[in-house]
């Protein structure tokens, strides 16, 4: 089923405010194997709503609509929908009642714009607003079911999962709209480009009908997609088992895990599995890597802290670096990384420690160490270290943030060559 979801405001169309509420809503239909061909922002203009509903009614199946059932003037769906179908605006009363009650609760006068945000095209399907006044409705425009919300994200999101989700699966499955079931799973990648992951990935899929493949640059990460789609939903799914093997023999170690797994949380696993802790010893990312390790619930069971260690004089105080080393090569070297490392092991008792230090930028870069080169090293486990050298292009922030993930990749690698031994 191909649907259209189109928002309406003149805030959208100025830049004014983000709209979330297609993002949301088009993952929400993709889980009810409703593909979202088209998101359309409109000005609440009379003339271009009708032309935007007019054109969405033209190729989609469905229309899930947001925004314009407020109580101003410049809130006009209920009456360009009520003009293109033919019928007239009308109360919806139990919206009324309830919009009565909550302002004579509140002390609140009721002027005539109030009641505005309770209408409805005459004859439209009305989907109550569990939180708050304007109800939702549905009308049929040139055959095409047309669902309408207020543009209030959590009025949306409650009318949705209210009404919406439950009539969308109704028309899917029984309404006698074309329809396809979806299997699809998503691979997530780091440590290559997307071209990379593309060009490893180049034939794939091998033909396998209703097959299609899908990258989203997620930085840092590359997200791989794969979709099946078949109208017999076990057929779809039994299709994309059968692909999963080749996809991830093509990936190998860049991918880490799948659909909402982030690396800090697959490291995790892996460090809890093998009943082994982590620590980390940060300069340039300024504890981003902990940050990262962290923001995963139960991450006390495998990581105990780290440094933030910026200056020289800090490597040297909590982590035992050389001062001899920081003279002879710098912050920003192999042999500092490596010290960094096996000081942050020995100091605080981990089992693995991770260190990184490099030059972020914009400035402090030379030509010897320019800006984006960042050392990494792991002490651990066992009596390992290893490090490595990575030199990158852009921004301050996505150096620092290349750099924090890379550093968690390198521990989960360096975890699987200590299994392999």
């Amino acid at each position: 089923m191909l649907a259209e979801i189109l928002t309406f405001g003149d805030e959208l169309c100025r830049g004014e405010v983000v709209d979330t509420n297609s993002s949301w809503l088009a993952a929400e239909l993709w889980d009810l194997d409703v593909t979202c061909g088209w998101m359309t922002s409109c000005r609440d203009v009379a003339a271009d709503m009708r032309e935007a509903l007019r054109q969405a009614c033209g190729r989609a199946e469905v229309v899930v609509c947001s925004g314009g059932l407020g109580p101003t003037e410049d809130d006009l769906t209920v009456d360009v929908l009520a003009e293109l179908v033919g019928a007239e605006p009308v109360t919806h009363q139990p919206s009324l009642q309830r919009l009565e009650a909550r302002f004579a609760a509140s002390s609140y006068r009721i002027v005539p714009n109030t009641l505005r945000q309770v209408r409805v095209p005459g004859g439209a399907r009305v989907y109550d607003n569990p939180a708050g006044l304007a109800p939702g409705f549905e009308v049929t425009l040139n055959g095409v079911p047309v669902m309408c919300t207020p543009g209030v994200p959590r009025e949306l999101k409650a009318i949705f999962e209210a009404s919406l989700r439950g009539r969308l699966l109704e028309l899917r499955d029984g309404g006698g709209l074309p329809s396809a079931r979806i299997a699809r799973r998503i691979y997530r990648t780091f440590g290559a480009g997307e071209s990379h992951i593309a060009t490893a990935l180049e034939g794939v899929l091998g033909g396998a009908a209703g097959a299609t493949l899908h990258y989203q640059v997620a930085f840092p990460e590359t997200l791989v997609k794969v979709v099946v789609r078949d109208p017999d939903p076990d057929a779809a799914a039994a299709r994309l088992a059968e692909l999963d093997s080749a996809v991830r023999e093509r990936l190998g170690a860049l991918c880490y895990g799948e659909g909402q797994d982030s690396l800090a949380a697959a490291l995790g696993r892996a460090l809890a599995a093998r009943g082994l802790t982590l620590a980390t010893a940060e300069s340039c990312t300024g504890g981003m890597v902990g940050g990262l390790l962290t923001a995963v619930p139960g991450s006390s069971r495998y990581y105990g802290g780290g440094a933030i260690c910026y200056s020289n004089e800090e490597k040297v105080r909590q982590l035992g670096v050389s001062e001899a080393t920081l003279a002879a090569h710098g912050a920003v070297s192999e042999e500092c990384a490596r010290e960094m490392a096996a000081g942050m092991r020995g100091r605080s008792g981990a089992d693995v420690a991770v260190s990184v230090t490099g030059v972020a930028g914009p400035d402090g870069g030379s030509a010897e160490k320019p800006v984006g080169l960042v050392w990494l090293a792991v002490a651990g486990p066992g009596e390992a270290v290893t490090s490595r050298r990575f030199v990158w292009p852009g921004a301050r922030d996505q150096i620092r943030a290349l750099a924090a993930h890379s550093a968690l990749a390198l521990v989960l690698r360096a975890l699987d060559a200590a299994a392999s031994r």
